[in-house]
């Protein structure tokens, strides 16, 4: 399973209706709009999670998490439909207004992110940090440290 995808057009239905996808299709006859679009939620995705130093970021330039996957579709669609003009209902405003919400708790750390490899980072100052006793030499604990030799 991918932890990083890549965010396309096809994706669309699962955030905007049919009548609603057609109207944009018609209306962008390149295909340069939408695709700039999904271009711009997706680096502003990867913007928010490389300004916290704690998330690990995919060296691939076109991805982002599949946890964040709901969050970009919201944005696109938002932004697709304020584009072409089609009316943009109340639960939709409040989605992207979510979104935007979960993408600044990304930026400001208190929502982390998924790793490239599937594992969620850790930053340095959250570690466990174990440290154990100094060998005692010669204190008689049998077999967890060594007596030191002494030479005669």
């Amino acid at each position: 399973m991918l932890h990083w995808i890549t965010l396309t057009a096809d994706m669309l239905p699962e955030v905007i209706d049919r009548a609603e996808l057609e109207a944009i299709t018609a209306a962008d006859t390149d295909g340069v709009v939408v695709d700039g679009i999904i271009q711009d939620v997706t680096a502003s995705v990867r913007e928010a999670i490389a300004a916290n130093p704690a998330n690990v970021m995919d060296l691939a330039g076109d991805t982002i998490p599949r946890t964040l996957k709901p969050e970009a579709l919201d944005m696109i669609a938002w932004r697709l439909l304020k584009r072409f003009a089609v009316t943009v209902s109340e639960p939709r405003d409040k989605a992207y207004a979510s979104a935007r919400e979960r993408l600044e708790a990304v930026r400001s750390g208190t929502h982390r992110v998924i790793g490239p490899d599937g594992r969620m980072p850790v930053p340095p100052g959250k570690r466990p940090y174990v440290q154990g006793p100094r060998p005692a030499y010669g204190s008689g604990a049998p077999g967890l440290f060594p007596s030191p030799r002494r030479w005669r």
